[in-house]
């Protein structure tokens, strides 16, 4: 794998980037630290801000004791798109929020407190924190990624809307572990996802900082990005990754979306990257 860096812009009015999708020709994105879900022209100029929290302040920015940590952004069947507090931090960040993209945005919003209180429980959290980085969908299956431990939890996504509705119980995810490379000796943390559908593959970024724990920022040492493959039963246990090239400063790779996929398997992707100062950067690139 080689990915390649075409174009890098600084994108003046959004706030921690964290999460970006692509619909039409339109680009959606989030900030961990911002109430608003920011809309983007295919210029990727701002020009829409939805508030999504209620009863919140429309300031810029919050802060970090109160933020939601909107950390992870998809596309559903290219009609909704769903966001998610990292959980890190409760009942601030147990947010789930699900915005139906008809001729008026609609709006759901619930609490995950109970959804992720049940994950925490799970064995395969032992020793771990919950810090939910990134979402994938593929064929009803909704992937969620924890940082550190790197652990992706496959979930029926019918069930899960039942479960927040109080329809069905918890919906036992399948769960996948894995052991990300290093930069200076410090394993990387998954940061962001989404899927590649012609080649069957999940597309993920992870991110490097100095921090030991799932609240804390860290000195920004890098980031990578990923691949791993889709099947029927689920994701494969191995993956292919290479490193994001570092421009000025290095890049702490928030998420990903795709622009065009090819048939010789190249595709152009948009990545966020977010300098942990306020700023956010669209990065343009080419992954062969």
């Amino acid at each position: 794998m080689e990915l390649s860096i075409l174009t890098e812009m600084e994108i003046a009015r959004l706030p921690s980037g964290s999460g970006i999708a692509k619909h039409g020709g339109l680009y959606y994105a989030i900030g961990d630290d911002s109430p608003f879900l920011f809309t983007l022209d295919q210029d990727f100029k701002v020009i829409e801000r939805t508030l999504l929290l209620e009863n919140s302040p429309s300031e810029y920015r919050i802060s970090k004791a109160e933020k939601p940590d909107f950390e992870a952004l998809e596309l559903i069947d290219d009609r909704e798109l769903v966001l998610f507090g990292s959980g890190s931090k409760s009942p601030q960040r147990d947010i789930f929020i699900r915005i139906l993209l008809e001729e008026v945005m609609r709006i759901e919003r619930y609490d995950l407190t109970d959804f992720y209180g049940n994950i925490n429980e799970m064995t395969v959290m032992q020793g771990s924190e919950l810090n939910i980085e990134a979402a994938a969908f593929d064929q009803n299956r909704l992937f969620l990624f924890n940082r550190k431990k790197n652990v992706i939890f496959q979930f029926d996504y019918k069930l899960f809307l039942q479960y927040l509705k109080g329809e069905f119980g918890f919906p036992t995810p399948k769960c996948y572990t894995y052991t990300l490379p290093k930069i200076n000796h410090i394993e990387a943390g998954f940061s962001g996802a989404t899927v590649l559908p012609k080649a069957s593959k999940i597309i993920f970024t992870a991110s490097v900082e100095d921090t030991d724990n799932a609240y804390d920022d860290g000195e920004i040492l890098g980031s990578l990005i990923g691949t791993i493959d889709l099947s029927d039963e689920g994701v494969s246990d191995a993956f292919d990754y290479c490193l994001i090239p570092n421009s000025k400063e290095k890049l702490k790779v928030e998420s990903v979306t795709v622009v065009q996929e090819h048939s010789d398997g190249s595709a152009v992707l948009i990545l966020i990257s977010d300098d942990d100062k306020g700023n956010s950067t669209l990065v343009r690139s080419k992954l062969v």
